[in-house]
């Protein structure tokens, strides 16, 4: 039997695979869960601060949302190369570290941010064209 969690984690995962498209502004992504996104060439998806890489074939990203209900050190896990960006009231949070899972973790890239409670925005931009798998945990 399927746990409620178990379950919950695999429908916010699917729909963040459905729904990472460039009509919607941002696909939601809840802390502690892991979710597979599809990324969209960057030209098609409205950004809300303007990336840093746009060259082929790293020109594909995509936009999520996060509510942060405590305040701390959060790390955004990135399953691909590319940047993260995260955004608040229209401006880029400042991070704290950087680094990469180890090696065969499936981990490209981890940035470190220092958030407080509040709705933020992941831009990820700079990634070649496919899926990502992007964890946002404490």
């Amino acid at each position: 039997m399927k746990t409620e969690v178990s379950v919950r984690s695999r429908i916010l995962a699917f729909a963040a695979l459905l729904l990472a498209t460039p009509t919607l502004a941002e696909v939601p992504l809840d802390p502690g869960q892991t979710a597979t996104v599809r990324l969209s060439p960057q030209r098609d998806l409205v950004y809300p601060v303007a990336p840093p890489f746009t060259q082929p074939p790293a020109n594909h990203g995509a936009i999520l949302g996060v509510d942060i209900d405590e305040p701390g050190r959060y790390h955004v896990s990135l399953g691909a190369k590319g940047w993260i960006e995260l955004i608040r009231d229209g401006k880029p949070v400042p991070s704290v570290g950087h680094g990469h899972g180890a090696a065969g973790s499936g981990v490209a890239k981890i940035v470190d941010f220092d958030l407080a409670v509040g709705h933020y925005t992941i831009a990820l931009s700079g990634m070649a064209e496919g899926e990502a798998a992007i964890t946002v945990s404490r």
